[in-house]
């Protein structure tokens, strides 16, 4: 379904304040080509993680919108980002997901270019022509506790080393850059990339919608009936985290150009951590000696987020592809020296994540078939949606060129 937009202004100054967004902004293709610009390419994303490209020569491509990307390992063993444009004529250049190459060979007319980028050779050209203006275009790159995020965009990207420092007090304990990915699982997702985001930033739907992962975190009974155990509970384990000098509680950056969000807190008495019945995934990470029952987590932006218990993280990447089509793709990382049949299972690993994911892919699914019916109309968010409340002031305030629209009453700043 295409529907065609009213003006960009009108939409945002009609939008109810704690109300869900107009039909318009997750159908109209004009408007997902307006997120595009001025949203997706200027957010840090997520990509991979660095042992999917250990050696050099190793390089992965990742598609976004009309864009491709090459992420390689140089010679000089730093990882480099261009975009997968020949300076030719503008073919592909890699047209593998992923392989091991020591020159990148555009297969259309041969130029082939260094690790680095800079154009090597091409044939039969001119005897004035000066190879050092053709390099490949570049792509910003960042590299956070083995993390790999790109940017499309330009000058007025978020600045990531803030992003970072705010996270690395949470993250930095698990040593995620000495973890490496053992399963990946892709979710097509036929539904605007809004209706992905939202249904993540919120927990109403998790008791209705997820048993299993009910099951799991103690925190969505407690949210549903106020368990006044559960925050007894809390607060005994945050005394003990806090004296090991760990990161504990909840805390949202609402940075304009990139907000993000991380926490620490318990799974639930009796767990370990983050599987069917609490029982451990694989080897502890990082600087744990012992399991803490606990799961960090982080919204590192709109379309990138981790989990991450003592012993395995999980990260979701969120990929728009059309109007109506999102593509999520899950990956699950265990320390670098486990070995699988070993130290851990992959059914054992991945089930919490993948019963739930499937659960999500469905119902994201059929919001987007009732968001396209003639008589959807926006909802009133609930008081356990305020995540989805910030995430839609955040999203119009970007359409509107960084200004909050008036009133200024769409989320918590």
């Amino acid at each position: 379904m295409t529907t065609l937009a009213p003006p960009i202004d009108a939409l945002i100054d009609r939008q109810r304040p704690g109300f869900s967004l107009a039909q318009p902004f997750y159908t109209s293709a004009d408007i997902y080509r307006l997120d595009m610009d001025k949203v997706i390419s200027r957010q840090w994303q997520y990509v991979d993680h660095v042992s999917r490209v250990r050696n050099p020569g190793d390089y992965l491509t990742y598609e976004i919108a009309e864009e491709s990307i090459i992420i390689v390992r140089g010679e000089d063993g730093k990882l480099h980002a261009h975009f997968n444009v020949c300076r030719h004529r503008g073919s592909r250049v890699c047209l593998d997901k992923s392989g091991h190459t020591k020159r990148l060979v555009c297969p259309y007319h041969a130029w082939a270019y260094a690790l680095d980028g800079k154009l090597e050779s091409a044939r039969q050209m001119p005897d004035d022509f000066d190879a050092s203006q053709y390099a490949l275009p570049s792509c910003r790159l960042a590299v956070f506790d083995g993390l790999i995020f790109i940017n499309l965009g330009g000058d007025d990207a978020a600045d990531f080393s803030y992003i970072a420092e705010n996270l690395s007090p949470f993250l930095s304990p698990h040593s995620l850059e000495r973890t490496k990915v053992v399963h990946e699982e892709t979710y097509p997702t036929y539904a605007n990339w809004k209706l992905a985001v939202e249904n993540f930033r919120e927990c109403y739907h998790c008791a209705p919608a997820h048993p299993e992962y009910t099951q799991v975190n103690a925190y969505v009974r407690a949210g549903e009936v106020g368990n006044h155990n559960y925050a007894s509970v809390v607060n005994a384990w945050e005394e003990k985290a806090q004296r090991q000098g760990r990161q504990t509680g909840h805390i949202r950056f609402a940075y304009p150009p990139q907000p993000h969000h991380a926490w620490r807190m318990p799974i639930r008495e009796g767990f370990l951590t983050l599987t069917k019945d609490g029982s451990p995934a694989g080897p502890l990470l990082g600087e744990f000696e012992e399991y803490d029952g606990a799961e960090t987590g982080a919204f590192i932006g709109a379309l990138s987020y981790l989990y991450v218990a003592n012993d395995h993280a999980t990260t979701f990447r969120f990929t728009p592809r059309s109007p109506q089509f999102t593509e999520v793709v899950v990956t699950w990382l265990v320390h670098e020296d486990a070995v699988e049949g070993k130290d851990y299972d992959i059914d054992h690993l991945k089930w919490m994540w993948d019963v739930t994911t499937i659960q999500d892919t469905q119902i994201i699914n059929d919001n987007q078939k009732g968001v396209n019916s003639k008589r959807y109309t926006p909802g009133p968010y609930s008081r356990r949606e305020s995540g989805c409340a910030f995430f839609a002031a955040w999203y119009l305030s970007r359409l509107n060129d960084g200004e909050m629209p008036e009133p200024n009453k769409f989320g918590l700043w």
